[in-house]
């Protein structure tokens, strides 16, 4: 995905988009939130929707830990048996699958689905462009830091100051 991309997505993510967020807990029903992205360009939290009560709780999601964004009709990797994920397959009503997707992060999902077509696709190509531009920082840092402490990272000119200033 384009720079452009990632940095339209991002910056309309600040403003925040609505969607039908599906909880985990078979307690609770899917309720209308408001995603958006924190400064960091990193985490992901949500919001109750306008009118609506906000108890102050802020949870938050680490976009760098996403390991796939998922269709809701997708085979889930873990289960032959299922599509989507475990969550998705139990709160999923059939008329909104094709505008449902997850966010597989290492322990949970976190399911949505979005309120059109259009704004589904904005998501899944967004998020996916997003997560993948983070992994790949995630995996250069990991290159520098290897290459750093082995004693063969060489630096010179502008990018010396550059490589001590982001450390």
């Amino acid at each position: 995905a384009s720079d452009f991309i990632v940095r339209c997505f991002a910056a309309r993510m600040r403003i925040g988009i609505t969607v039908l967020k599906h909880n985990r807990s078979r307690w609770s029903k899917s309720q209308y939130r408001v995603l958006y992205l924190l400064p960091d360009g990193k985490t992901l939290s949500w919001k109750p929707v306008e009118g609506e009560k906000d108890k102050g709780k802020r949870p938050k999601l680490d976009l760098t830990l996403c390991k796939e964004v998922r269709h809701a009709w997708t085979q889930d990797p873990e289960s032959l048996k299922q599509v989507g994920t475990p969550v998705l397959s139990k709160n999923c009503k059939v008329n909104m699958v094709q505008k449902s997707r997850s966010l597989v992060v290492v322990k949970r999902t976190f399911d949505m689905t979005a309120l059109s077509n259009d704004l589904c696709k904005v998501l899944m190509e967004g998020f996916s462009a997003i997560c993948f531009r983070l992994q790949l920082e995630k995996l250069e840092g990991e290159e520098d830091d290897v290459n750093f402490s082995g004693g063969s990272h060489c630096a010179s000119g502008n990018d010396a100051g550059d490589d001590w200033a982001s450390t």
